[in-house]
């Protein structure tokens, strides 16, 4: 989780100045691609290093992701609704943040900790895909 949390805080300023040049919306989808890709070996490390190095290089593909995810919000949700959205949004942050770790838990405990990064991948690959297939009504 640290250095997960390390390597955001590193790429987080830069992943912004980004999405400003960019587009949030871009960034947002690289950033579920990557972190996507980079869960598959974490599925397959024999070593404590190797989860560590590869969770880090994750939190470098992730800084940019909550910011995004606010900047997007910003941009295609009515002025009058802002704060409701990004109530909802911070809601499912922290919903997501509990259900989680609970989840994985329990696939991990009966399937096994493979099922659980391979399983994350496809939700992050599905979010990624979402974002990139459906276009924004504005």
């Amino acid at each position: 989780m640290s250095a997960a949390a390390f390597g955001s805080i590193l790429s987080a300023s830069r992943l912004g100045k980004l999405a400003d040049r960019i587009g949030h919306r871009s960034v947002l989808i690289g950033a579920l691609a990557v972190s996507s890709f980079l869960l598959i070996p974490q599925a397959f490390v024999t070593a404590g290093w190797q989860l560590v190095f590869l969770r880090f290089l994750m939190g470098l593909s992730l800084g940019g992701l909550l910011p995004c995810i606010v900047a997007v919000i910003r941009h295609n949700v009515p002025e009058k609704i802002v704060g409701t959205a990004l109530g909802y949004s911070t809601s499912a942050h922290y919903a997501g943040q509990v259900v989680g770790p609970l989840l994985g838990g329990f696939v991990g405990g009966h399937i096994g900790m493979r099922a659980v990064f391979l399983g994350t991948s496809v939700l992050m690959a599905i979010g990624a895909g979402y974002n990139w297939l459906v276009p924004v009504k504005r």
